[in-house]
């Protein structure tokens, strides 16, 4: 255990984009009309990135964030178990929900649009359950129990894991999708380089993905 808590605001912003996220595709898939192809490109390119960049998140912490969390609090072995059942529920439905918003984008009929829908909404509830878990019951023992460094790698390692288009588009999303404090926060922690970089390049990268989502909204 350490002596003090870290923290861990940025996952809880990251947290917070997905529930926005998440809980915004089903409608946005179903309202998009049958054939309209170049609506469904938009969308279905959303459910992708988002699924992205879900997977990277779990995906990192399953590698980096429980073996040492299991290690220093074995008490705590419940929780990790519940975790990774949830994960590896969650990644099957990511799973799922790529190869159907594929199809969709592919062939956009009423077929694929349903099937996508209905996994998107079976994929929402799982994540809120799971996002409401570990924030209320993990993130607390977690947050006296790894180092900051070691928390921070877990963003680290998601973030390699995505493309530089990917990574700045999801950045712009989590602004959007907290509070201007927390938003400023995460500007603040990112490296001078790489904040220069996301003002001249990624949030004009990001507004234009915003705008063309939205315009199919």
């Amino acid at each position: 255990m350490t002596d003090e808590s870290i923290d861990t605001s940025e996952m809880l912003a990251i947290h917070e984009c997905f529930r926005k996220e998440f809980a915004s595709l089903p409608l946005r898939v179903k309202s998009v009309p049958e054939s309209d192809s170049d609506r469904a490109a938009a969308v279905g390119g959303h459910v992708l990135l988002m699924s992205a960049m879900l997977h990277g998140h779990h995906s990192a912490e399953d590698e980096l964030l429980w073996p040492v969390f299991s290690e220093r609090s074995p008490e705590s072995a419940a929780f990790v178990e519940t975790m990774s059942m949830q994960h590896a529920r969650l990644s099957d439905l990511v799973d799922t929900a790529q190869a159907e918003a594929t199809a969709w984008m592919a062939d956009t009929n009423i077929l694929t649009r349903s099937s996508l829908h209905t996994t998107l909404i079976a994929l929402e509830r799982a994540l809120l359950e799971h996002l409401s878990f570990e924030e209320i019951e993990v993130l607390p023992v977690i947050a006296t129990t790894v180092t900051q460094a070691e928390f921070d790698a877990v963003g680290i390692s998601a973030r390699a894991s995505l493309t530089p288009e990917t990574l700045a588009i999801g950045l712009g999303l989590i602004l959007d999708d907290n509070s201007a404090e927390a938003g400023q926060a995460i500007l603040d922690s990112l490296p001078p380089e790489a904040r220069a970089g996301f003002e001249e390049f990624g949030r004009p990268a990001y507004v234009a993905y915003r705008d063309r989502l939205l315009d199919n909204a």
